[in-house]
């Protein structure tokens, strides 16, 4: 089974999109591919729209069969934060475009949420997307390994 992991990046004002897809083997599951979508759009709703476009052009050439969008936890303290408004309309456009596009499933929670729909340890769902990704790529690898059995 391969599975599309998504997640946003916060970066200056321009949120990027880090993609991974994962697949199962015997083995265990191994990082498929990986790749980052940037816009050099400076309004939060052209960015958005922007990095959903580069997604749907990119949508054809993956093989998944699910998709999962790792998006921003609450934050603890009521901030009005330019970055997290920025990556809040980038996962809704993103999310939007894979349920117009792909006939899948597709899942958005934060990490606390993807660990409670695997029934794994959030701590034990880190751990595997260390051993298979670089840093960059993390965020995307740990949602994508939630939704494979």
């Amino acid at each position: 089974m391969h599975v599309l992991g998504i997640s946003v990046e916060p970066a200056a004002g321009s949120p990027k999109v880090n993609v991974a897809t994962v697949e199962l083997q015997p083995s265990g599951p191994v990082l498929v591919e990986s790749f980052t979508l940037k816009t050099m759009e400076t309004e939060p709703g052209a960015q958005a729209v922007s990095l959903a476009r580069l997604l749907q052009g990119r949508l054809p050439g993956l093989s998944f069969e699910a998709a999962v969008i790792k998006t921003a936890g609450a934050s603890p303290v009521a901030r009005r934060n330019r970055a997290g408004f920025h990556r809040a309309h980038a996962e809704g456009a993103l999310l939007f475009i894979l349920h117009d596009v792909a006939d899948v499933r597709v899942e958005a929670r934060d990490a606390q949420g993807l660990a409670t729909l695997s029934g794994k340890k959030k701590a034990d769902l880190e751990a595997i997307a260390a051993g298979l990704s670089v840093r960059k790529y993390r965020d995307a690898v740990y949602a994508a390994l939630v939704l494979l059995p």
